[in-house]
């Protein structure tokens, strides 16, 4: 991935701002793709795409939002643009082959149970839900920041992560205190 930018410091001066912010938002948006992608590989894809994009279109950053905010905007619809693109058949029969094997560990409740279940569940959210919550838990966004950045209402990011949350607590019942599970 470094390979790709170290064109950045060849850029026209308008480009300074990515310059200046590149390793912060590099490791921010490399965190943020690793909760939409599978594996680091397919998360610093997404990061490197991510940034070809953003120099391809500096021009059209007209200072609106946050620098930071735009940036993020593109990472994310790179990230489903991708998640879009390999939803392929052999690619849906290895993921269910591999969960199957990490599904038949000696007790059903263990925390890599946990976790795959988690991943699922995040994965049967529609875009939007799942874009709002991981900007939500793991980014700890604010709703107005997630507004500019998914171009929504606040009040439409706050019913987005209501109805995301429900989702997951019913995805997740067994492992909810009151459900059939224990945590």
């Amino acid at each position: 991935m470094e390979g790709v930018f170290k064109c950045v410091s060849n850029v026209p001066m308008k480009e300074e701002l990515l310059q200046s912010q590149f390793e912060e938002l590099k490791d921010r948006l490399l965190s943020l793709s690793l909760k939409y992608q599978r594996s680091w590989a397919e998360a610093e894809d997404a990061v490197s795409e991510t940034f070809v994009q953003v120099l391809e279109k500096m021009e059209y950053f007209e200072n609106r939002s946050k620098f930071t905010t735009w940036v993020y905007s593109i990472c994310i619809n790179k990230n489903l643009e991708i998640l879009r693109r390999k939803k392929t058949l052999v690619k849906h029969m290895n993921l269910y082959f591999r969960n199957m094997a990490t599904a038949f560990g000696p007790d059903s409740k263990e925390p890599s149970m946990l976790r795959h279940d988690f991943r699922e569940a995040l994965d049967k959210l529609d875009e939007r839900e799942r874009s709002v919550f991981l900007l939500t838990v793991y980014e700890e966004m604010s709703q107005k920041e997630i507004a500019e950045i998914l171009e929504l209402s606040i009040s439409n990011v706050k019913v987005i992560l209501h109805r995301g949350r429900k989702k997951l607590m019913g995805l997740l019942k067994e492992y909810v205190k009151g459900g059939s599970g224990e945590l």
